[in-house]
């Protein structure tokens, strides 16, 4: 086919422009298409390879495909995340370690809690095949000081001893552990708690303090005043554990001397308002004296009984014994009387009896309580001295002391960072983050297909 003359346009011409001589397209084959081309003032249809034309469609379109395949998408999403995850933190935190963190100085301090009281051999074998601190030990007072040594008294008293906040936040120290101009008491604690590290042994009951610092003579200075600190502390402790046995046990001595000095009192008035000494053996004595009387009189009417009727009644020896027997009955009422504190009376016998047994019976019930009192509280005031002096004894045998066998020492190098081998640890962290993301990754994946 053809290609036809481009028809005239029908516009003229500018007159300021040459007109441009008609182009004649030359046939081709029958697969070449003619396209029209505009031109100024005319428009020329060219031909295009149409099967080329396509064939770079197909292709432009083939490796679009192969672009977008899942595979392919999964591995640059996989190396973009090792990247991101893995490789850029690495670098940064390998900088970090080489290049910008400050040297820190370490010094470590070792000692114990001793007891003059010692511990016995079954319980040191018990701890140390259990690994846990035998009862009555000084682990108590070992953890105690371990607290201690963390809390933050010590920060207060390192800050006007020593001055630890000018020290950790010298211009010199690595943006990470320098601390702020401007920082609270509670930070402050806790920025100290990573500068100091404890360990307590159980089964040897050996403390190891190490204390971190960016000079050596900064960390030998903190380090002395941690162990003297410790020592104050252990001091304080053991006196303050004496003062405290040694005061209950006199204030037990202080009351049973008051109830023993009230129950000697109230055996005092008793004794005044009794005018007796001892009520008990005044009794014996007064009942001694009635049954003596009572002998004489129940003699002296046996007698008269015998001679009445026999002589005459105005005969001297009648009249004599009938006397007796009014002074013995008189003096047996009277004594009577003294013990029962009653007016005498012509009573009977039997009545008599009764009331001398009542009024026996009510003194010598009071003076026997009080008695008993007495007795008791005698007995709890002797308890109570053998109890303070024990707890004295107790209290010098317990006395706590530290034991240091490993003192302060000034460090020559630096132990922390350790810069390589926190380097290793943080990619080896970092990659197996990764790898066990990207496994979790597939296999939910694998799960929802």
């Amino acid at each position: 086919m053809q290609a036809d003359t481009p028809a005239q346009s029908p516009l003229p011409a500018p007159s300021n422009e040459v007109e441009k001589p008609q182009v004649q397209q030359k046939p081709q084959a029958q697969n070449l298409k003619a396209v029209p081309q505009k031109t100024k003032g005319s428009v020329v249809e060219l031909p295009i390879d149409t099967d080329r034309r396509d064939h770079q469609r197909k292709n432009r379109s083939l490796r679009a495909l192969q672009k977008l395949r899942p595979q392919q998408i999964r591995r640059r999403i996989l190396a973009l995340s090792f990247a991101l995850i893995v490789l850029i933190p690495s670098l940064f935190g390998t900088g970090y370690f080489l290049f910008v963190a400050s040297d820190r100085y370490s010094s470590t301090i070792g000692f114990s809690v001793r007891g003059m009281d010692g511990t016995a051999a079954g319980g040191d074998f018990l701890g140390a095949l259990t690994g846990l601190a035998s009862v009555g030990t000084t682990a108590t007072d070992s953890f105690i000081l371990m607290d201690y040594l963390e809390g933050r008294e010590v920060v207060e008293r390192l800050i006007s001893d020593v001055g630890i906040v000018d020290h950790y936040n010298g211009a010199s120290i690595d943006f990470i552990y320098r601390l702020d101009t401007e920082i609270t008491i509670e930070k402050l604690v806790a920025y100290w708690q990573g500068m100091i590290s404890t360990t307590f042994d159980s089964t040897s009951s050996i403390i190891e303090v190490e204390i971190q610092a960016f000079s050596p003579e900064m960390t030998e200075k903190i380090a002395a005043k941690i162990l003297a600190y410790s020592a104050e502390l252990v001091n304080g402790l053991s006196q303050n554990a004496r003062r405290d046995a040694v005061k209950f046990a006199e204030e037990e001595v202080r009351r049973a001397e008051l109830r023993l000095k009230m129950i000697r009192m109230r055996m005092k008035e008793f004794r005044s308002a009794e005018n007796s000494i001892d009520p008990t053996r005044n009794a014996e004595v007064q009942i001694e004296l009635i049954a003596g009387l009572e002998k004489q009189l129940l003699e002296v009417r046996s007698r008269l009984a015998t001679l009445v009727g026999a002589i005459d009644e105005n005969s001297p020896t009648i009249r004599q014994l009938r006397k007796q027997d009014e002074v013995l009955t008189q003096q047996i009422l009277d004594k009577r009387s003294e013990i029962s504190g009653r007016t005498p009376t012509q009573l009977t016998t039997e009545s008599a009896d009764t009331s001398r047994l009542s009024s026996l019976s009510a003194l010598l019930a009071n003076y026997e309580e009080l008695v008993v009192e007495q007795e008791f509280a005698q007995q709890a005031y002797s308890v109570a001295l053998a109890g303070l002096e024990r707890s004295r004894a107790e209290a010098d045998r317990q006395q706590r002391y530290l034991a240091v066998f490993d003192p302060p020492s000034k460090p020559e190098e630096a132990a922390y960072p350790r810069r390589f081998t926190n380097s290793a640890i943080l990619f080896l962290g970092l990659l197996a983050v990764w790898v066990l993301a990207t496994v979790l990754a597939y296999s939910v994946r694998d799960h929802l297909k």
